[in-house]
Order: structure tokens, then sequence, then C-alpha cells
């Protein structure tokens, strides 16, 4: 995949969050149920405070359930977006949090996390090259014992709307049209070990995955990291 296709498939992501991003949220009020299994696995059990790194945000509803889940912690919440359209939605409903409008494959913020969540994200990401940038990236944000979390999505390939040439890329409808298009990227199981080694590389160390959301507990894998030590070259 060449810059030219790359920029065109931002673009093309781009307006399709501009467009749709009311209804696209309608059908993002819930919390995951993956989202509980993955945060029983962390531990802060010495922490009245604990840093969070929302990367693709949203509407901002991962607050939200943290709040729920986690009542006793303390919260200081960061939530990255390149949506201003969610994330002024997040900014109303979450007044305790801070939303920043940010191109996610190009500069994450330069503190560091104690938890680090990544939902919904990296099937919008294009090309290995840019892949493997963004997951050195977003390991960089994770703090020394911090943890990361991260979705890949398994999405129907059957209700694509065009295979594209690279393995792996389909251009998807919404809400049952054609006219509204995003492109995805759908990771085999070579990609998600060769994601595991970069962040390793980076001193990630993976403590558990695992299969839920959607009709059939099936619809996101899940990857959950701690960083143990920062290895450096």
């Amino acid at each position: 995949m060449n810059q030219t296709q790359i920029n065109e498939i931002l673009k093309l992501n781009e307006a399709f969050y501009k467009k749709a991003s009311v209804s696209f949220s309608n059908t993002r009020q819930n919390y995951w149920k993956g989202w509980g299994r993955a945060v029983d696995v962390l531990s802060f059990s010495d922490h009245s405070t604990i840093t969070v790194l929302d990367v693709g945000c949203g509407n901002g509803r991962f607050l939200g359930f943290l709040k729920e889940r986690l009542p006793k912690l303390e919260l200081k919440y960061t939530g990255v977006d390149t949506s201003e359209e969610l994330l002024t939605e997040a900014r109303l409903k979450y007044t305790d949090g801070d939303f920043i409008k940010g191109d996610l494959l190009e500069k994450l913020p330069e503190e560091q996390f104690d938890l680090v969540a990544c939902f919904g994200v990296t099937h919008h990401i294009p090309g290995e090259e840019l892949r493997t940038k963004f997951f050195n990236g977003l390991s960089a944000t994770v703090a020394n014992g911090g943890h990361l979390i991260i979705t890949f999505w398994n999405f129907d390939t059957s209700k694509a709307v065009k295979k594209l040439e690279d393995k792996g890329d389909y251009l998807l409808g919404w809400d049952n049209s054609t006219n509204l298009q995003r492109y995805c990227h759908l990771y085999d199981a070579g990609e998600l070990n060769d994601i595991v080694d970069v962040l390793g590389k980076n001193g990630l160390t993976l403590l558990t995955t695992f299969c839920e959301d959607g009709k059939n507990a099936a619809s996101n894998d899940y990857f959950i990291f701690r960083k143990i030590d920062t290895i450096t070259s």
C-alpha cells in the first residue's frame, strides 16, 4: 500500500465519522462486556489514583464504565479522538474528563499512564508500516507497572462492500447502507503475533487474551499487557 492510498483511506474514515457521528454514537451507548473481563485482570490495589489514557475514546463511555467499576479510585482520565463531533458529546456528558482532539496515528500524548485502553481503533489503521509505528507509539504511553488493553475487531467479511487489494483490507458500509463507507482491516493470527512481539520489545508482557462482545461473544479479541520494564536500545 503506497502513501497515496493510505491518505485516501484516512480521509475516507475521517469523513465517515463526521457524517455518521450521531448514528454511530447511538450504537455505542452501552458498555462492552469485555471491559469487565479486562478490568478483572488489572491490579491497582496499591493505588488511590490512576491515570487513564483512552485512545479512540469516541463519546467517552469508557470513563463512565471505569467510574462505576472502580468507584474507590480517583481517575485522572484523558481521552483522545479524531472526531470533534464525538468529543463534543463526551465533554458534555463527562465533565471530569480531559478530552483532546488529535491524530491518533501521528502523535499520542507524551505523558505515561497507569492504564491505556485502545478499543475500536486498530482495524482502521492502513498498512503494515503505519500499524507498527502506531503500536510502538502506543507502548510509549504506558507507565512502568501500567497496563495496556487493546481490542481487534472480528468483523464479518461477507458483509463487506468491497475487498481491497491488500490482505485483510475491506470497505464496510454502515447502517445497512453502502453510501457511507469505512476502511477496516481484519488481522490474522500471524499479524497479531507480530504485534505482541513489537510490544514485547517495548517492555510490555502479554498477560492474557480472550474473545468477547457481540451476540456470539466473539466480536473482539482482547489483548492485555503489563509494562514490567522499559527496554531501550
